[in-house]
């Protein structure tokens, strides 16, 4: 009788540690997709900042930044450093010039004339040679999104781009006239 319970409680335990297993994956999986979710969201807060530096930097000097160090040194200052890209750690975001692929329609409401240059595909290194005036920024990182943003599922392809329309003041409203 004794060898028959000592067997019975070993079971238990191997099938309590095997539960206890499993709920421990569940949770590592929960944590995981949690904390993507918040880079995601810190993606989108960061990109969204360094297109209202574009924008004040342009409102200040007249022009777009040729570089995205020229955003952190603008005086006066419209932004305080260039902040890490949350999906890769590094502040290496990469430019997204005046012309190219998604920004061209820009071009036709006032902003200026840019270069064309197309977005490499997922691995392929943009050619370092490609300058022009910057109007937004997208991650370097090309990992599959949980979210769409812009209809698009890759970091990557996010890309935070300043919009003259999107900043437009709204018309003036005509006061009510008093009917007597």
């Amino acid at each position: 009788m004794r060898a028959a319970e000592r067997g019975f409680t070993m079971v238990a335990v191997v099938v309590a540690m095997a539960v206890m297993a499993i709920m421990m994956g569940v949770a590592v999986q929960t944590v995981t997709f949690q904390r993507q979710r918040e880079k995601e969201e810190e993606l989108i807060f960061r990109g969204e900042q360094a297109v209202e530096a574009i924008r004040l930097f342009r409102a200040r000097n007249g022009r777009f930044p040729l570089t995205l160090q020229e955003l952190a040194e603008a005086k006066p200052r419209v932004l305080r450093k260039i902040w890490a890209d949350p999906m890769t750690g590094r502040p290496d975001w990469v430019p997204v010039f005046l012309g190219e692929e998604g920004t061209a329609e820009l071009v036709g409401v006032g902003i200026g004339i840019g270069i064309a240059v197309p977005t490499p595909a997922p691995g392929e290194q943009r050619d370092s040679q490609a300058r022009g005036p910057i109007v937004g920024v997208r991650s370097r990182s090309c990992q599959e999104s949980i979210k769409q943003y812009q209809n698009r599922r890759r970091y990557c392809d996010w890309k935070f781009v300043f919009d003259p329309r999107r900043f437009q003041p709204p018309p003036p409203q005509k006061p009510p006239v008093a009917n007597p």
